[in-house]
């Protein structure tokens, strides 16, 4: 069997790599920001996909976290629409892989993500605070991106617009990533999930 090497080089330094996470339902503009910022200060990043899968993880501020309707999107689908933005912004995607990232049980980390990569995270939230000190206390070095900044939405508001049927969505995210959540038909994946709840009796939508 001949072998021919190729040209993909990266990830061979585990501590020139660094880890972003994040539900992402879906990955928007502000993400794309985030991951741009760690991609300024190493060579290569780990993008962690939170709640992979269903979580129960209630925690104060963002009891949404948990709804079917705060996520409508699995993990594959994610992961195209970080690839699909990355292509719109140019990002080189060799730069980049990915990995399910449980921050709601924060010791299973360690089995996707090496404790010599740095996660680096934002600080808008109190939920950010609380990341931070369970990454920490699993033994992982922290870094928070002094400058981020707040876009004036996040997933949660694009999730309501798309509900509302409210076009303004489509400039919180890139291009492709609007084809594909139109393409999926994520409207109506959503309003069905919200039904679901609603005969369950669960209280709080999203």
């Amino acid at each position: 069997m001949a072998f021919v090497r190729g040209k993909f080089v990266g990830f061979q330094n585990i501590r020139r790599i660094a880890c972003i996470h994040g539900r992402f339902q879906p990955f928007h503009l502000g993400h794309a920001e985030y991951l741009q910022a760690c991609l300024r200060g190493w060579d290569d990043v780990v993008v962690g996909i939170a709640a992979a899968t269903p979580v129960s993880d209630v925690y104060p501020g963002v009891e949404h976290r948990v709804l079917p309707t705060a996520n409508p999107l699995n993990y594959l689908e994610r992961i195209i629409l970080v690839r699909r933005c990355c292509d719109d912004l140019g990002i080189d995607s060799a730069r980049i892989e990915f990995a399910p990232f449980p921050i709601d049980t924060p010791s299973l980390i360690q089995h996707s993500i090496p404790k010599e990569v740095t996660c680096v995270t934002t600080r808008l939230y109190d939920w950010n605070d609380e990341k931070i000190r369970r990454l920490r206390n699993e033994g992982y070095d922290v870094s928070v991106i002094p400058d981020s900044r707040h876009m004036g939405f996040d997933g949660r508001t694009i999730r309501r617009l798309i509900k509302q049927g409210d076009d303004r969505w489509k400039d919180m995210v890139s291009p492709s990533v609007a084809e594909c959540i139109e393409r999926w038909g994520l409207r109506e994946r959503i309003l069905k999930l919200e039904a679901e709840q609603h005969a369950q009796g669960i209280e709080g939508l999203d």
